[in-house]
């Protein structure tokens, strides 16, 4: 149940709520002030939204999740935060609430405003708002307090505008009802595989079949662009050496002493947790000098084209990675979020941007390239045969499972059906239907489907493609329910669903607003994320 419910807590609006009570995720929401000049992404009712506001956002929740998880972080994870995704459509919809607010004129008043922000525990002592522990908070996430309260008049519009979107949203009891299912009943099935081994037919193609596939499957055979670049690498952990004040390390250990305990649980004092906030404040201080060393240096090399000069003027090693394949870059880059499709942008002379990890920042720039190419038939003759064979033998196996599901569906025994085809029917045993499905891994089909099986309707409509065979499903039998425990557990399973529901109406209520503010010419989107 935990696990459905943290599925669907995903979506912005959740956060946005959340952000109220969680002040760290709040501050990231902040938007720079500083003047900076730079390309428009979007304009939205006379209103700009900039590339320097969307870097801001985005650089303060990357500092957020690296001060979360510090070294657990790993790239796997930054990749699948796909935070520069999640910095853009906050931008976006944050602006979107504005309009709407205003066109509903929605307004927030100094007395609304003023008792919110008193109420957060963080901004507290004792439970009491203290306004040292408020400005040292706002100081040490960058952010002023004339954006920080007005952030807070977005999110307390957001609250309002979501009493007005859930007030319709009701949940039945067969919602409850089918919840409680897809939670609790499991189910057991009997299986039969079908792979290409079982097709007793020989596949002998001939040049001009061959020549066929290649060019029907170019994709598979394309040789890829091939890049050749030069690189600055700017380590946080060596730029990580400032000196930390006990003024500094006691300001953060206030804002953050929860996080600081020993084995047992209890709460570190300052001087227990001191050697431990000082290593991490060089970390975040390393990080943060790492990051305006290599936006110094591009700034500079972007407007001089002098990569090999600024290199020799500030002591900077050029590191060169020789031609590689843009789809196996190097090692050092394999897991970098973005690489790739930076590189794929770039043109011969042309500088990255700064492309950022959870331990530094890398600056390149490419040497050369190499066009992409399809191969000659007589340069992967063996691979596009082998291919070929594999698919033809995919392509029969599919058709004798739809055979054997049409001749079990139409009244005969499975077990029947199966010896004639040599082939041996297996049991899964009890399980909930998810994302794998004992004795045969990792499931490609829907797995809604299992839950739609009942006696009177015991196969799928279609076969399945699992870990490399097409299966044919038959339900044996179905786990039973406990009634007793749905009546004690309905209002938890309501409030799930009520939440989930009310997330899936604000994202369709944004969605929707997007579309109509486009359509009315009143949002003019310039760059999208992936550009960004």
């Amino acid at each position: 149940m935990l696990k459905f419910f943290r599925k669907h807590a995903r979506g912005w609006f959740m956060l946005a709520v959340i952000a109220i009570i969680i002040v760290v995720f709040v501050l990231y929401f902040g938007s720079s002030r500083s003047g900076q000049q730079a390309s428009v992404i979007a304009i939205i009712d006379g209103r700009t939204v900039s590339a320097a506001e969307f870097h801001t956002e985005y650089e303060r929740l990357l500092d957020m999740v690296r001060q979360r998880y510090g070294a657990n972080l790993t790239s796997e994870m930054l990749k699948e935060m796909n935070l520069k995704q999640r910095a853009y459509d906050d931008l976006i919809n944050r602006h979107v609430i504005i309009s709407k607010a205003e066109d509903l004129k929605v307004r927030v008043s100094d007395e609304e405003l003023r008792e919110m922000i008193t109420s957060i525990e963080a901004f507290q002592t004792n439970g009491i708002f203290d306004e040292r522990k408020y400005r040292q908070m706002l100081r040490f996430n960058r952010i002023s307090a004339e954006d920080f309260e007005a952030i807070q008049r977005v999110n307390l519009m957001a609250n309002r505008i979501e009493l007005i979107v859930r007030e319709g949203i009701k949940v039945s009891e067969q919602e409850i009802f089918d919840l409680f299912v897809m939670q609790n009943q499991k189910i057991n099935l009997n299986f039969v595989q079908i792979s290409g081994q079982n097709v007793r037919q020989k596949i002998t193609p001939t040049t001009a079949q061959l020549e066929s596939y290649l060019n029907s499957n170019s994709g598979a055979f394309r040789r890829p662009e091939q890049v050749k670049i030069k690189y600055f690498y700017f380590p946080a952990a060596f730029y990580a050496k400032d000196h930390i004040s006990d003024d500094e390390a006691r300001d953060y250990y206030s804002l953050y002493k929860d996080n600081y305990r020993n084995k047992e649980g209890k709460q570190m004092s300052f001087a227990e947790a001191k050697n431990i906030i000082v290593q991490q404040l060089r970390v975040i201080r390393g990080t943060q000098k790492a990051q305006a060393e290599a936006k110094k240096a591009r700034d500079v090399i972007y407007q001089e084209n002098n990569f090999d000069e600024y290199a020799q003027k500030n002591k900077l090693t050029i590191h060169q990675a020789g031609f590689f394949p843009i789809d196996k870059p190097p090692q050092e880059f394999s897991s970098v979020d973005g690489f790739i499709a930076e590189i794929l942008e770039l043109k011969k002379g042309e500088l990255s941007r700064i492309i950022a990890t959870e331990k530094g920042y890398y600056l390149l720039e490419v040497i050369d390239k190499k066009p992409a190419y399809l191969p000659q038939l007589k340069e992967v003759e063996n691979e596009v045969r082998k291919q070929l064979i594999a698919a033809e033998l995919n392509q029969l196996a599919a058709d004798e499972a739809r055979v054997i599901l049409d001749r079990i569906k139409a009244g005969e025994p499975l077990d029947k059906v199966a010896r004639e085809k040599g082939l041996r029917v297996e049991e899964t045993g009890f399980f909930q239907p998810g994302e794998s499905i004992p004795k045969l891994g990792f499931n490609q089909g829907d797995p809604k489907t299992f839950y739609r099986l009942s006696v009177a309707n015991p196969y799928p409509e279609n076969s399945f493609f699992v870990n490399g065979t097409y299966v044919v499903f038959k339900l044996k039998s179905l786990s039973k329910l406990d009634r007793q425990v749905l009546e004690k557990e309905k209002d938890i399973y309501k409030k799930i669903l009520l939440s989930v529901k009310q997330e899936e109406a604000m994202r369709s209520w944004l969605e929707g607003n997007k579309k109509a503010l486009t359509k009315e010419k009143r949002i003019d989107i310039k760059r999208q994320a992936q550009d960004l």
